[in-house]
């Protein structure tokens, strides 16, 4: 039997979350587009695993990795753990909305999102843990998120089947 056939979809994204958040809270002194590259990832990656693999595990998953991404980039608990959860409960509520909207929009809405949840970050941070706002990090964020958007898409699709 294949190693490919023994992981489902859900454990594979999963695994690149550990990765990408691995790589993302270590600092890279030479390279630090390669963190941001790599906490983008973990975004998407999390946001694809809501959208498409939603389970209760998941508020596990964004309690531990909010308050590991908090304590490691920020010194103090707060602005990850409560976007992530924030966001899972957003989700829950607009699900049986998101159903009904086609690939396009949803692709468009999983953009945005990833939009929206960097710009929460930074504002939460700014707001308890007077974290300077930086405006080119936002942009970098922004930038890097055009770029790995569509590919980071289709291998997340390629994934799945």
């Amino acid at each position: 039997m294949e190693f490919s056939k023994l992981l489902n979809s859900s454990i594979k994204l999963n695994i690149i979350l550990i990765i990408s958040f691995s790589i993302s809270v270590n600092s890279f002194i030479l390279f630090p587009n390669i963190n941001n590259a790599f906490y983008v990832l973990f975004h998407l990656t999390f946001i694809y695993l809501i959208f498409y693999h939603y389970h209760y595990y998941l508020y596990v998953v964004a309690m531990v990795y909010g308050i590991l991404f908090d304590l490691l980039l920020l010194n103090f608990i707060g602005a990850h753990l409560i976007t992530f959860l924030s966001l899972l409960i957003f989700f829950v509520l607009l699900k049986r909305y998101l159903i009904r909207l086609s690939s396009y929009q949803i692709i468009f809405i999983y953009f945005i999102t990833l939009i929206v949840l960097l710009l929460f970050e930074q504002f939460l941070a700014n707001l308890i843990n007077d974290y300077k706002f930086n405006v080119f990090l936002i942009f970098n964020f922004f930038l890097i998120s055009l770029i790995i958007f569509i590919p980071t898409v289709l291998l997340f699709n390629k994934l799945d089947k």
